[in-house]
C-alpha cells in the first residue's frame, strides 16, 4: 500500500497494489478520505487532476516492473454511479495514458471494452507462454465471474 498528497487538490490518495496469478498485478487507487465507503472507487472528486493521480500509479507500476520483470498489469476502470460497464469514462481516460506509458515492445495491450477491463501483458513472459493472455483471461473470469 502506498499512500499520497496531491498538491492541486490537498487530498490524500491510497494507492492499493494487489498481486494475482501469473504476475498480474492490480493497482487501485482512491482518495483517502471514502476509505470505509463502498463506492470509494466510483465516486469523482471533481478536482480536474487524473492525470497527476494515474501518473502516480504509473510510477508504482514501473517500480514494480523493475522488481518484477516478468510483472503484467491490469485495471478495471470504475463505472460512476448510474454508469454502466461499457467503456466507462474512467476506463478512457486509464487507456489513453497507459497505452503511452507502455510501449507494444514490451507489453501486449488487450482490451475487454464491454468490460471496461485492461490487461498490459509482459510481451517477454508472452513469447515463452504462448497461452498466457487466455490463461489470465480465464483467472479472472473464474475470479470475478467475468464474461
Amino acid at each position: 500500500m502506498y499512500k499520497f498528497k496531491s498538491t492541486k487538490s490537498n487530498l490524500w490518495y491510497i494507492v492499493i497494489v494487489e498481486q494475482y496469478q501469473h504476475h498480474v498485478f492490480a493497482v487501485k487507487f482512491y482518495p483517502k478520505k471514502w476509505t470505509n465507503s463502498k463506492y470509494k472507487y466510483q465516486k469523482l472528486t471533481n478536482t480536474n487532476e487524473p492525470r497527476r493521480i494515474i501518473n502516480t500509479c504509473i510510477n508504482v507500476m514501473l517500480s514494480i516492473y523493475e522488481q518484477y520483470q516478468d510483472a503484467s498489469f491490469g485495471f478495471i476502470g470504475a463505472s460512476r454511479i448510474n454508469e454502466g460497464n461499457r467503456e466507462t469514462k474512467r476506463y478512457k481516460v486509464y487507456s489513453t495514458i497507459v497505452a503511452t506509458y507502455f510501449s507494444d515492445q514490451y507489453f501486449f495491450h488487450k482490451e475487454n471494452k464491454d468490460k471496461s477491463a485492461y490487461l498490459l501483458i509482459n510481451s517477454q513472459k508472452l513469447s515463452s507462454h504462448p497461452t498466457l493472455v487466455s490463461d489470465i483471461e480465464n483467472f479472472f473470469k473464474e475470479q470475478y465471474y467475468f464474461d
